[in-house]
């Protein structure tokens, strides 16, 4: 049997274990998709029981810097909450032992604009000392536009008006770092399956992976290539619909992996006259409609946003902790019709000390902003894991006043977590 046979065959004995749900083609027609997401907010209310898991989410660019947002940030409601997305149990053994010791990354492409016109970009990225998600970020964009991450915070110089927007969180970046972590997003997406061939240009067998689903941002498929005698990625691609139709949003077409990299690499320069502007708080529109049943989240009658923040976050953490999902269920209704297996399984992190062990401190509100349904806040949670290390959470929660009482559910986190040092 052959490097790229035996990659098939443990990719799909992986598939058995674990029940996922492999398809080889798309039947959704598109003008079907272009209302996805409005039938998929009604559908979460009243056919919960029907819905697949939706639990992944791909958090890509905003309006005011979509030129700027050119890396694939994968972020799990509970990523946060458990230290990790899931893992490390991708049946690649030897992409797993290939990837592992790697803590930095150069990926090479291009990223398409507001306008639909692809740009080149460069992105590098250092991990954390858990190597599980990425800290350090810098993305190159050719038109001159830069984002980086910086002590916690991230950062988009666009020349352009010669202004850098500017939040208090970590938005750019892989919130799994891209090795096996990353490819069990693929496996448990609604639509999976496996190609094989050669390239080309190097004569090594390539396998590549194609996957797509539905989320609350809308349509997404991707293919991730990697080839079959390196055991490394060397091609991910994305698109904004569900059968990798048209020019994709964001093709990387090198990446070269580094056992580190310098300080250097992610050192910014821009004008000292530069505008500086802080980026407002927002959640998707189209998650909206997943938090406004009054059965969800907890009562904020008599309390204080601070008091009802830090009562909802204690309440999250503890059913994590717990494992309580019925509850977690209640407080974070974007997870509604994820199963206890698939729960479960998020859990059951192949590095027990990253898992959350202690509340130390629910910080105050610094951030807020507005949906359509009500006021929305940021707060730092910081945590104790299981080794001891201590991390930032920054968690978003939604208020709504229905019915004439007040009441608040978590929607999410903000950003990716930082590792305090």
């Amino acid at each position: 049997m052959n490097a790229a046979e035996n990659i098939e065959k443990v990719i799909k004995k992986f598939y058995a274990i674990k029940k996922s749900s492999v398809r080889t083609s798309m039947e959704m027609d598109e003008k079907v998709l272009d209302d996805a997401m409005l039938a998929y907010e009604n559908n979460m209310k009243t056919k919960k029981s029907d819905l697949k898991p939706n639990l992944w989410r791909t958090i890509m660019k905003n309006r005011m810097t979509q030129m700027a947002a050119a890396a694939v940030i994968l972020i799990a409601v509970l990523y946060m909450l458990i230290g990790k997305m899931g893992p490390t149990t991708w049946a690649i053994e030897q992409s797993i032992e290939a990837l592992r010791d790697y803590s930095g990354v150069y990926m090479a492409g291009t990223v398409m604009d507001e306008y639909g016109t692809q740009k080149g970009c460069e992105l590098w990225m250092r991990a954390n000392k858990s190597l599980t998600s990425s800290k350090d970020t810098i993305i190159r964009v050719d038109n001159g536009v830069i984002q980086w991450v910086e002590d916690g915070s991230t950062y988009t110089y666009v020349p352009q008006n010669n202004t850098v927007y500017y939040e208090n969180a970590v938005i750019a970046g892989m919130s799994q770092w891209p090795g096996p972590t990353l490819l069990e997003l693929f496996a448990f997406s609604e639509s999976t399956e496996t190609i094989r061939g050669i390239n080309p240009a190097t004569g090594h067998e390539q396998v590549t992976l194609l996957s797509s689903f539905i989320d609350a941002h809308g349509t997404k498929s991707y293919s991730i290539t990697f080839d079959a005698k390196t055991k490394l990625p060397v091609e991910l691609v994305e698109w904004n619909n569900l059968d990798r139709r048209g020019a994709p949003a964001f093709h990387i077409r090198q990446i070269t992996y580094y056992e580190d990299l310098p300080d250097s690499i992610f050192k910014v320069e821009y004008p000292t006259n530069a505008n500086r502007v802080e980026k407002e708080l927002t959640i998707p529109e189209s998650s909206v409609g997943l938090l406004g049943d009054p059965q969800d989240g907890i009562s904020a009658e008599g309390l204080s946003r601070q008091e009802a923040v830090e009562l909802l976050l204690r309440q999250v953490y503890q059913a994590v902790m717990n494992e309580d999902f019925d509850r977690l269920r209640k407080l974070c209704p974007t997870i509604a019709t994820v199963s206890d297996e698939f729960l479960r399984y998020l859990m059951q992190s192949e590095k027990p000390e990253l898992r959350t062990e202690e509340i130390v401190e629910i910080g105050p509100i610094f951030k807020e902003g507005h949906s359509k349904i009500g006021p929305i806040v940021a707060v730092p949670c910081i945590i104790r894991t299981r080794g001891g290390t201590l991390r930032e959470d920054k968690m978003i929660v939604q208020f709504r006043n229905i019915g004439g009482k007040s009441s608040c559910v978590f929607h999410g986190p903000y950003g990716m977590p930082h590792e305090i040092e």
